[in-house]
C-alpha cells in the first residue's frame, strides 16, 4: 500500500503545482523546458509507482461489499471517459465545450471504478483520482476561459470512434489486465443445474 501512497503522491503532487501557485516559480527558476521535463518525469515516475503499488496492495481487505449496479454505471461511465480523454488530445468540438476533457475524462472513471470497488486499495486509488478531479474541475470552472479554436467535426468523430475503440479494447483484455472481467462471456460453460 505505501508504493500506492507514495506513486498517488508523486502523481497527483505534480498535477497541483500550477494550482497552488508554485508553476510560475519553478519556470522562473529552472526555465520552461527543464519544467516540462521535471514535471513529465515525475508524473510518469507516478504513475508507475501507482500501477505497481495496486498490484502490490492485491489481495486487499475489504472495506464494503458494492452491489451489481456500478458495474452496470462502469459501462457506459467508461466508454464516455475514454472518448474525453482522446478529445483532450484532438482539436474537438467536445474539447472546446467541456475545457477540460481529460479532467472530466479522470472524474467519470474513478468515480465509476470507485463505486464498483469496495476494496481498500482500490478505494485509496479510485477516490484519491476521483478527489483529485473533483477539485481541478472547481477551479477550472471557477477560473471560466475557453479554447481560442471551436474545433472540428472530423475531430469530434475522431475522438469518438477512438474512445469507443479503446473502451471495447479495455473491456475484452479487462480480465488480462486487470484481473476483473467485465463481461460474462456467454459461451461459458455452464455447472450442471445452473
Amino acid at each position: 500500500m505505501e508504493v500506492l501512497i507514495i506513486g498517488l503522491a508523486l502523481l497527483l503532487g505534480v498535477h497541483m503545482i500550477r494550482l497552488i501557485g508554485l508553476r510560475g516559480p519553478l519556470v522562473r527558476l529552472i526555465s520552461e523546458p527543464l519544467y516540462a521535463v521535471f514535471y513529465s518525469v515525475i508524473s510518469a515516475v507516478g504513475l508507475a509507482l501507482v500501477i505497481y503499488g495496486h498490484i502490490l496492495s492485491h489481495p486487499s481487505p475489504m472495506i464494503w461489499q458494492p452491489p451489481e449496479w456500478p458495474r452496470t454505471v462502469a459501462l457506459f461511465a467508461v466508454p464516455v471517459s475514454l472518448v474525453l480523454l482522446a478529445a483532450a488530445y484532438l482539436p474537438s468540438h467536445i474539447r472546446s465545450w467541456t475545457r477540460h476533457p481529460m479532467t472530466l475524462a479522470v472524474f467519470l472513471w474513478s468515480g465509476a471504478h470507485l463505486v464498483a470497488n469496495g476494496e481498500l486499495a482500490s478505494v485509496v486509488l479510485f477516490g484519491s483520482l476521483f478527489v483529485w478531479s473533483v477539485i481541478i474541475l472547481i477551479e477550472v470552472y471557477m477560473r471560466g476561459g475557453h479554447f481560442a479554436r471551436p474545433g472540428r467535426w472530423s475531430a469530434d468523430i475522431a475522438a469518438i470512434v477512438i474512445g469507443l475503440g479503446a473502451a471495447a479494447l479495455f473491456a475484452y483484455f479487462h480480465m488480462q489486465l486487470f484481473g476483473v472481467a467485465v463481461f460474462e462471456l456467454a459461451s461459458e460453460p455452464r455447472a450442471p443445474g445452473i
